[in-house]
């Protein structure tokens, strides 16, 4: 089973891009990405969802829970962070939802 580490090397390997292409997207320096392909460095959750987003796979696919790579779990996971980040209730956002919906039927 291969770990994360080893998935985001072969992400950018298949694309023919250089450490220092991915380490720009991220704003960070080709060494500090390069300890995260190594594993010398653990993928934190933004790290992770910027690299889904850059790859075009979900975060499970990057952690290797899956090897679906829909772009709906980014979607879910995004929505997540956003709640949590927001401090969002979700109880007041499925209210809003349900009242929405009734004024379109």
């Amino acid at each position: 089973m291969k770990k994360p580490f080893e998935i985001i090397r072969d992400l950018r390997e298949d694309r023919d891009l250089k450490q220092k292409d991915v380490a720009d997207y991220l704003k960070m320096s080709r060494t500090t990405y390069n300890h995260y392909e190594l594993g010398h460095t653990s993928l934190n959750e933004d790290l992770i969802i910027k690299l889904s987003d850059f790859y075009g796979v979900t975060p499970n696919f990057i952690l290797n829970y899956s090897n679906k790579n829909e772009i709906n779990d980014v979607s879910i996971f995004k929505l997540n962070k956003l709640l949590i980040e927001e401090n969002i209730d979700i109880n007041n956002l499925i209210s809003i939802i349900k009242s929405c919906k009734k004024l379109y039927k």
